[in-house]
């Protein structure tokens, strides 16, 4: 009796488990979707993920759902929206290794596409099949462990699917591998295919099959069910990472912070919350109490706690991952803007240094002026000025007339108080400006007085300092934004395999897709300064001459080859002018095609193919340039 007691408990505990962790997964899906979408490069690998997790939260979230429903209907109903996410994966990752393998420089020439369509109509087909209940056989759930259904000859078809088209992935997954060549893109890529892979472990419905469930005990089950769907877990994680190293244009140490945050703040908080309140509303249930308030407070107080938790060790994570010299360089960058002084934060400050000695010197106004670049700047006003900002011009000449180490300086029924910079040792008299008040009474002059004055002074003295080296240093960004933006697009290139290998001028099919991308995001965008065509000779001996980025280098070099295509004289519609027109309409105007037609009086099955051959003539008259420049190399 105790035997079967206990292996009821360890039933009931592991599908509880089994139960949590599946409902966390679903979050964890959901949650890494919506970052999937803040992904800064939309290419066809980043979409195809995209699309991958929409229909894993199909499969977990209807897992999730169908652990607590014991009506058949609604169970059937629920698992039909399961089984449109399984039948449709096989496809996806097909497509999905289809795209792996074109960014290592191997396009698909037409079979991978065909395949692709394909496997597409086979997933349609399947679901016709499952929504006409002619897929899935009758569902039995009066049998332990787990509901399940009958083996129907449909299922067989789908199973064979399944099996081919993941043989397939996997012969593309390996052929990507094959061909990286540095050792971090091989490591990347063996990351995202060996969890792609392995999280088709947890995919595969190994347990809804009558054949599945008789050969386990319940207990074996579920224990079983809990390590897939661990394992799902981090499969799934694993995949994001990777994949982020292709979907953002950032340094790596960036990735792995936005990643951390992520799934600490989201999935990880929501997953533990839920299994918390999970245990307790099933424990309630065992006990035959109702314990729903407590159920509230612990969610409540595992929310606070987690968030809690999190902002106190999420420093040490990052120490972790940024030891060495990155952690002391990146110290530095946290400490600057701690300290930052930005334009609101120095007005604020300097607003209550002047209120404040309007109120010591019993003034009714108030003015700052500085001169940051030798020119007289009105900064800070308090009351009304005009008659100060009229007299402004006059008042710096008496100021240099009898600045000297004088604290007060009396002109006109006005009190002026110049700002010293006596860290100045080339000029220590110059001034970095001056407060003038507009002053009711004589100032006492007690030495009281003049010491919390000059206190506030040299607050001031320090804040503009301060403020005004800063801004220097935001000018020095502002000049270096071009070049740390052409950095972080040669990081984000260096992730797709296609930068590590070499361009071959005799490949006319890859030089002419590479072209097309370069021209698609000829004025901006992931396309242009991510792509291959950076590392053609011309390319960097121009940059090195003129000073400019890459990117900006390759945008002149393409504008000046569609150039060459333009005819002698003023535009015309004839042929001659047919590819330039199409070229500067399509790329330097950005007009959509079906306008380009019209303007050109072509059928747009036409305005493609002629766009083709335009955009051909480009990549030659590229390649003409860079043959040029390698001979006079010789």
């Amino acid at each position: 009796m105790n035997s079967i007691n206990s292996i009821n408990g360890l039933t009931a505990f592991f599908k509880t488990t089994s139960d949590v962790v599946t409902a966390g997964l679903a979050v964890t899906t959901f949650s890494l979707f919506l970052y999937s979408l803040t992904f800064k490069i939309r290419d066809r690998l980043t979409n195809i993920f995209s699309v991958i997790l929409l229909l894993l939260i199909l499969v977990f979230g209807a897992d999730a759902f169908g652990s607590v429903i014991t009506d058949e209907n609604v169970l059937l109903s629920i698992l039909k929206v399961h089984w449109i996410g399984l039948i449709f994966i096989p496809t996806l990752y097909f497509i999905f290794s289809d795209a792996l393998l074109a960014m290592t420089g191997k396009p698909s020439m037409g079979k991978r596409k065909i395949i692709g369509i394909f496997m597409l109509f086979i997933s349609a087909g399947l679901s016709v099949l499952l929504l006409r209940n002619e897929l899935l056989g009758d569902l039995v759930m009066n049998q332990a462990p787990a509901p399940f259904f009958r083996r129907t000859f449909a299922m067989n078809l789908y199973l064979a699917f399944f099996f081919i088209s993941i043989a397939f992935s996997v012969y593309n997954f390996f052929r990507a591998i094959k061909r990286t060549n540095s050792p971090t893109s091989k490591r990347r890529m063996i990351y995202l295919v060996g969890s792609a892979l392995g999280l088709l472990s947890g995919l595969f419905p190994y347990f809804v099959f009558e054949e599945s469930i008789r050969f386990f005990s319940s207990v074996t089950f579920w224990f079983v069910s809990t390590i897939l769907y661990m394992g799902s877990w981090t499969f799934i994680i694993g995949m994001t990472y990777a994949i982020s190293f292709f979907g953002f244009s950032i340094p790596d140490r960036e990735i792995k912070k936005r990643i951390l945050h992520w799934f600490f703040r989201g999935p990880l908080t929501a997953s533990l919350t839920l299994g918390i309140t999970t245990l307790i509303r099933r424990t309630g249930v065992m006990l035959g109490k109702d314990l729903a308030i407590l159920e509230i407070l612990a969610m409540v107080a595992a929310i606070v706690l987690f968030e809690h938790l999190y902002t106190l060790f999420f420093p040490k994570l990052e120490r972790i991952l940024f030891r060495g010299k990155d952690l002391e360089e990146l110290k530095r960058i946290h400490s600057l803007e701690e300290r930052l002084f930005t334009k609101n934060d120095f007005n604020q400050f300097a607003e209550i240094i002047l209120a404040n000695l309007c109120d010591r010197l019993r003034a009714i106004s108030a003015v700052l002026f500085l001169k940051p670049n030798g020119e007289l700047e009105t900064v800070i006003k308090l009351g009304d000025v005009s008659e100060i900002i009229a007299k402004a011009a006059k008042i710096e000449e008496v100021l240099d007339q009898k600045a000297g180490d004088k604290l007060f300086i009396h002109t006109n029924g006005l009190v002026l108080l110049p700002i010293k910079n006596h860290d100045d040792t080339e000029s220590a008299k110059r001034n970095l400006g001056f407060i003038v008040l507009d002053h009711i009474h004589e100032p006492k002059g007690d030495a009281e007085q003049n010491r919390a004055i000059q206190l506030m002074l040299l607050r001031l003295r320090t804040a503009i300092i301060d403020y005004q080296q800063q801004q220097k240093i935001l000018t020095s960004l502002d000049v270096l934004t071009p070049q740390m933006d052409e950095m972080q697009n040669l990081l984000a290139a260096g992730r797709f395999v296609d930068m590590n290998a070499e361009i071959n001028l005799e490949n006319e099919d890859l030089l002419n897709k590479w072209t097309k991308d370069a021209l698609s995001h000829l004025w901006g965008g992931p396309k242009l300064s991510s792509n291959v065509l950076l590392q053609l000779n011309i390319v960097q001996k121009k940059a090195d001459e003129n000073g400019d980025t890459l990117t900006k280098t390759l945008r002149a070099i393409l504008q000046s080859a569609i150039n060459s295509l333009k005819p002698q004289g003023e535009r015309q519609y004839t042929n001659d002018w047919l590819l330039y027109n199409i070229l500067d309409f399509k790329f330097n105007e950005n007009m959509k095609m079906r306008d380009i037609a019209k303007r050109l009086s072509l059928s747009e099955a036409d305005l493609y193919r002629k766009q083709r051959i335009a955009i051909a003539s480009v990549t030659k008259k590229l390649v003409e340039m860079e043959s040029v420049y390698l001979q006079g190399l010789q």
